[in-house]
Order: C-alpha cells, then structure tokens, then sequence
C-alpha cells in the first residue's frame, strides 16, 4: 500500500511577506517609496486587514519597512553588517556594503579633555584634544552622527582644514604613521537626547544605536575616543564565537 504524503501549504501570510520582501530587495518599491496602503494590498492578496497587518509588522520588525502614521509604510535603506570582530572604520564598513561614505562637518576645534575624556585618552585632565563632530551619511542619507576625541600626543596634524566631507580618520592616522592596534568598545540601544535627535531628523521615541570606542595604537596606546549615534533601523551587528575545548 502506498503512503501518502501531505504536504504542508505555507501560510498566506507568509506568502504575501516574501512577495513584498522580494520586491523590496529588487528595488521594484525603492528606498524612501510607500508600499501600497493597507486597502490596496487586502484587494491585491484578496486577504483581511488582519493578515495584511500582520504582514507590515513583520516587514517592518525586520527592519525592511517603517510605518508611519497617517501616510503608510516606506522603505528603508538595506542594512549595513559591521563585524564586531575585525577593526574597521565607517567608511571601510560602508564601502564593503557598496555604499558611499561622506560627512558633513558640525564641529572641528581643540578643546580641554574632561576628567572623563582624560581617562580614556590617558591624558591629564584640562589636556587640549581635538573635538571632531561629524553628521555621517551612507548614499547621501543621513546614518548617525559621531562625535570623537583626537588624542594630542601622536604629532598629528589636526587642524581643522585636514578634515572635510570624505575623510576617513583611520586612514588619516596611517597615513600619518599613527599605526592602529586594537580596540575596545560598547553597544548598546538607547533613546536618544533631543540634539542628537534634531540632528539626525528622528521621531522621538525612535531608539538608536549607542556605539563608545577606544581606539589604540600597536603599543596601546589611546589615539581617538569616540561617541557614535546610529540610526537602529540601519544597522546589524554580526558576532562570530567559538568554544574553546
């Protein structure tokens, strides 16, 4: 006797969602465009409110989508993989996506390092360092704002005219002969200040991304500081562990 084997229908939610995804993913709907509103796509599916809600939630948990009040669901720019193992820069990262890195430039000057600062760098407090304060931006959007404390005892040339919209700082260390080492660094989700928020044109209670890291020369010794604010539905994180036997 012959057995018969059932096979499993997927879902029509499922169904919908990796439709959506693929079009999305094909630029049929671009970056910054609506999908159809919730009406058109319980005609187009012939499904409820209910799976069409459903299906939003998801895309826009995954982070492909974001729905705004009173206008729809609009695309997001795909996400960007930084590996937490390797020490790369912004724009190392951003040009391994196929994006194109730049800055637009707040805020360039010395200032005295705080007793916080100072700790970091190493330095003594009061110590001038060189305060850098970037908007970031992946394809000409607007990806985070850094914020970055030069140490001032590599004989680097900082100057304000040493750094515009396409400087990369850890080329600019190298090219200096300031070689890097290693780093160490925090992540976390937070919710933003309101300077932070008006810079980076966030609603507000969207959280961000929290990067604090300390970059070391070969010796270890401090170079930079930095503070960098990301926008969360721009970014993933990828670890790779191991256990040791």
């Amino acid at each position: 006797m012959g057995v018969c084997k059932m096979t499993k229908q997927k879902p029509l939610y499922q169904t919908i969602y990796e439709e959506l995804y693929k079009k999305i993913s094909s630029s049929t709907y671009d970056v910054g465009s609506y999908l159809p509103s919730e009406s058109e796509l319980q005609k187009t599916y012939g499904v409820s409110r209910i799976t069409v809600r459903r299906v939003l939630t998801d895309l826009e948990q995954d982070g492909f989508i974001k729905k705004i009040k009173g206008k729809g669901s609009v695309v997001l720019p795909k996400k960007k993989y930084s590996d937490l193992y390797e020490l790369t820069g912004f724009s190392e990262d951003a040009k391994r996506n196929g994006c194109k890195p730049s800055s637009i430039i707040i805020k360039s000057e010395m200032r005295p390092a705080s007793v916080t600062v100072a700790q970091f760098l190493q330095v003594e407090p009061e110590e001038d360092v060189f305060y850098l304060e970037r908007l970031r931006l992946l394809n000409g959007r607007i990806s985070g704002v850094f914020i970055t404390y030069i140490s001032t005892r590599f004989n680097l040339p900082l100057e304000p005219d040493q750094f515009d919209s396409d400087t990369s700082l850890y080329d600019f260390y190298e090219k200096n002969n300031v070689h890097l080492g290693d780093a160490s660094e925090t992540i976390e989700a937070i919710m933003t200040t309101p300077e932070i928020r008006k810079s980076m044109f966030l609603d507000k209670d969207e959280p961000i991304f929290y990067r604090e890291r300390i970059t070391y020369n070969e010796i270890n010794q401090p170079i930079e500081y930095s503070k960098n604010y990301y926008r969360a539905n721009g970014y993933k994180y990828v670890v790779r562990m191991h256990r040791d036997r």
